[in-house]
């Protein structure tokens, strides 16, 4: 047994020396400057642990180990034990005798020390595992004792517990540890780092991420120093360099002279470069060079001694993410406004329902506009991409939404307008208009014209469309008897889906129009408020619009509110019932003594069933399946007998008056005409709005429990493990498999693949809005790149006011039909609200939402019901908590924290 030099490590391999040893062997091959070394092969550690009493611990304590669950949290004690059993009896034992020869006889050689002493794992820093800050190394030891001492050490850290679990968790043999180490001269270096050939903060192949900081290269590795960050680009140029507060360093102990200690860094040092230029371009191109050499990007640690460069490590980076996409379609995504709709994870199955009925309707509307069929042709890709789904969150492709702008006379305003009516905080600038010559508009003169007269003229037909558009659906909707589904086949069911898309979903396209009416008339009445110099133009504006009667998407509440109030009347012994107990007990007594109360819960579920929390996800358990939210919705109720629908309606008109006399005090004769037209459209616009969307959420409803039974026939006929697991396939899959022409018939092992995706999904986040290019799903990391670091220990918050009104109160963060949902005049705050959530808005004092803007849901029912509401406010349920007090304005936005010492927390 003998050392093994440089020059003679590839004679005898990665198997007798480790991997750190043939890292440095192949840096000194590459010409690398590496600080002079020999390896300790790993006959000596075969040697050493082959001793009776080595071995017979190893043997009996790693049989143990194998055995483990390390999921189990009681594991990892038994492993801790373990390995302190085990690197005990290695220390203990005196070394091979030849080893401690070997060692006088060639220590110096690499000169006169001290030196460092390094683990170097068989197995290490390959491509398929890296044992990295597993194993020890001992710095600045000096002598023929210290540096046999730290050779044993390094083998009994073989067996410490981190690498013990390692190896339990990557199924590699236990017995088969085996351990060479590098003995090295050791350098005293002023400042170190560690650098990535490429970059695995972006995946960016072309790029060198480096990393600086004062003293020893350990107190990188190990995570006491901050560092500097530096990238380099592959081209030679400094693309960007960070420089942090390096306020510690490791440094040799200056009293015995081995070992480290941490150390302050001098005050006029902590926020300075610790690299000059050139010597980022000397360790960045000589990085580059080694890793070229080597023919991988590379993971090399770096030291400086008296302005000479040396690597003492490098290893293959054995993860990075996917490169950035630099070529490709850039698209802009955003889920601002339809996270109302499809609030967070999203099945596959609710997603394709939805891809297909935007571009159903749009096609209609474009068809309805008298756009012609060159333009509409052209039009298709992006009309059947308006949405995106993206780690199982639906998204608004903006392109192409402005794409469909460019076909209507007017894009800039319309741009503009639809942007406010989304909510979108970020515009896209690189979607523009054509720009045309005079002759060309000239040409397109006519074709301009009869677009424009068709839309107008369909803007003023909307008072017929809408009630025919109406009509035509629940003459559809009540031929269908819901409680013969059960009893129908699947081919059956598959009939009934495409009978109400062809009479229903492909007659859509009223609401569209009505969608762009009301982009439209809000963006006119905005500019005309906004004339009149009026402070807090959007506050006004929202009074403007309250107290519009016959919205029905408050019908429901309005309901539920006097079936409370009759309850209280007429049945105290119940209103007492339904508070002191859960939701179905009170549903079993209702059922059981009052048949007049329970035949108006059963004629709300009818009319109502399908208005819920998420009431467009075809997943969603609606009141058809668990009437629960109706009785906690009750229960609310009855809490406040002050609550009187006629009232909030009186309140609702008289902050109207107030807003139209300020605005009509400022303006002359044409301008007071010009304010009533925009008011009366823009009110009109939002209650069709609002009335159609009852019509779409009973669409769904009727949908999503033709798609159940549809998986109850698939699970009885063994294709599916749940009847549920339908909602993970899209509906041309269930189509296709219909039809015979699917190309994997399947159905159950893909819906459990992807049940475990969406799964992984819900861990995840993902902001509101991100550009990708090229390939949507590798190369993009999805970041926001207007993100705003939330304040988590902010004072005042501020969003946009909707409805006015000043409230002081506990906050109730609600999430879920399954959080609680009692409110008793409590504010009401969550991240987004869809028209299921109207029920909860009567008890709340006031109404907080993450997300939204004045033409939301959350916004129009507030108003509509008189309640205080804010929304738009960012971070807010990151940085409030349930039952803190606040006090919110709903005029101005803002939102203070009553009970927040900011001094406390910070």
């Amino acid at each position: 047994m003998k050392l093994v030099f440089p020059e003679h490590a590839f004679e005898v391999g990665e198997k007798k020396l480790g991997g750190k040893s043939m890292g440095l062997a192949k840096l000194n091959r590459a010409g690398a400057p590496v600080p002079e070394w020999f390896g300790v092969p790993t006959e000596f550690f075969n040697a050493h642990v082959a001793k009776a009493s080595i071995a017979d611990t190893l043997s009996t304590t790693l049989a143990e180990l194998s055995k483990l669950d390390l999921n189990e949290p009681a594991s990892l004690k038994v492993v801790q034990a373990g390995a302190e059993k085990i690197k005990g009896v290695i220390i203990a034992e005196e070394p091979p005798p030849e080893l401690r020869a070997a060692i006088e006889a060639d220590l110096s050689k690499l000169g006169a020390g001290p030196f460092a002493v390094r683990s170097s794992m068989v197995g290490e820093d390959s491509k398929e595992h890296s044992f990295a800050g597993q194993l020890d190394s001992f710095l600045f030891q000096t002598g023929v004792d210290e540096v046999v001492d730290s050779i044993k050490r390094c083998w009994a850290s073989a067996f410490g517990d981190r690498s013990i679990a390692y190896h339990l968790r990557a199924n590699l043999p236990l017995d088969a540890i085996r351990v060479g180490v590098v003995t090295q001269r050791m350098i005293d270096g002023e400042v170190s780092g560690v650098m990535f050939t490429a970059n695995p903060t972006n995946g960016h192949r072309e790029q060198t991420l480096l990393t600086a900081a004062w003293g020893q290269g350990e107190g990188i590795v190990s995570g006491i120093c901050n560092t500097d960050e530096i990238v380099w680009s592959h081209k030679g140029e400094e693309v960007s360099y960070r420089i942090v507060d390096k306020d510690l360093k490791l440094i040799r102990d200056p009293e015995s002279g081995r070992g480290t200690i941490e150390v302050d860094v001098e005050k006029e040092e902590r926020r300075v470069r610790c690299l000059n230029d050139a010597t980022v371009h000397l360790i960045c191109a000589k990085g580059l060079e080694v890793a070229n050499n080597f023919g991988s990007f590379q993971d090399i640690e770096w030291t400086v001694e008296k302005g000479k460069l040396y690597f003492v490590q490098a290893r293959p980076i054995t993860s990075l993410p996917p490169p950035p996409n630099t070529d490709g379609p850039v698209v802009v995504w955003d889920n601002s406004n339809i996270q109302e709709s499809f609030n967070g994870v999203t099945t596959p199955l609710t997603f394709s329902y939805a891809q297909r009925a935007y571009e159903y309707a749009y096609l209609q509307t474009m068809e309805a506009m008298s756009i012609s069929e060159d333009k509409i042709d052209a039009f298709r890709p992006a009309m059947r991409n308006l949405l995106g789904l993206i780690r199982g969150r639906v998204f608004y492709n903006i392109n192409n939404w402005y794409k469909g702008l460019t076909l209507l006379p007017g894009f800039g305003r319309n741009k503009s307008d639809m942007e406010k009516m989304m909510g979108l905080e970020d515009p896209v600038d690189f979607v523009e208009d054509e720009v045309l010559t005079t002759g060309e508009k000239l040409a397109r003169l006519p074709e301009v014209l009869k677009t424009m007269w068709t839309m107008m003229r369909a803007f003023r037909n909307l008072k017929d469309l809408v009630p025919a558009f109406l009509n035509n659906f629940m003459s559809v909707y009540r031929t269908i008897d819901r409680s013969k589904l059960p009893s129908m086949s699947f081919s059956q069911l598959m009939a009934l889906n495409e009978r109400i898309e062809r009479d229903v979903l492909k007659k859509w396209y009223t609401p569209i129009i009505n969608d762009f009416y009301v982009m439209m008339t809000n963006g006119a009445l905005r500019r005309v408020i906004e004339k009149t110099g009026v402070e807090n133009a959007v506050g006004i504006q929202n009074n403007v619009m309250a107290g519009e009667e016959g919205i029905e998407s408050t019908e429901p509440t309005k309901f539920l509110m006097r079936l409370a109030k009759e309850i209280n009347q007429k049945h105290p012994e119940l209103a007492t019932h339904i508070q002191e107990n859960d939701a179905m007990a009170s549903y079993s007594e209702i059922g059981e003594k009052y048949p007049g109360v329970m035949a108006k819960i059963e004629d709300y579920i009818e009319r109502y069933g399908d208005r819920v929390m998420g009431e467009l996800k075809l997943e969603t358990i609606t009141l058809r399946t668990n009437p629960a939210f109706v009785l906690d919705i009750l229960r609310n109720y009855i809490a406040r007998p002050d609550l009187d629908p006629d009232k909030l309606a009186e309140k609702e008109k008289k902050l109207r008056a107030e807003a139209e006399a300020l605005l009509l005090g400022k303006l002359g004769p044409i301008g007071k005409m010009r304010f009533r037209r925009a008011a009366n459209r823009a009110r009109e616009a939002v209650k069709n709005r609002e009335n159609m969307r009852l019509t779409r959420t009973r669409y769904f409803g009727l949908s999503r429990d033709i798609y159940v039974q549809m998986g109850e026939r698939l699970h009885e006929a063994g294709k599916l493990d749940e009847p549920r697991d339908i909602f993970y396939l899209d509906i041309s899959e269930l189509e296709a498999y219909h039809e015979g022409r699917s190309v994997g018939a399947d159905l159950g092992g893909l819906a459990r693949v992807r049940k475990a995706e969406f799964a992984e999904y819900e861990k995840q986040d993902v902001p509101h809005h991100f550009e990708t290019v090229g390939a949507v799903y590798h190369g993009n990391q999805y970041k926001y790149e207007g993100e705003v670091e939330v304040d988590l220990n902010a004072s005042t918050l501020m969003g946009v006011g909707c409805y006015p009104g000043v409230v002081e109160s506990p906050i109730r963060l609600i999430f879920s039909p399954d959080d609680e949902l009692s409110l008793n005049g409590k504010i009401l705050c969550t991240v987004r609200t869809d028209p299921g959530w109207a029920p909860l808005f009567p008890t709340a004092s006031g109404i907080l939402v993450e997300r939204g803007s004045t033409l939301s849901h959350s916004a129009v029912v507030a108003r509509e019901l008189g309640i205080p509401a804010v929304v738009g406010v960012p971070g807010l349920t990151e940085i409030v908590s349930d039952a803190e007090n606040v006090r919110m304005d709903g005029e101005s936005g803002k939102i203070e924290r009553l009970d927040h010492d900011p001094e406390a927390e910070g």
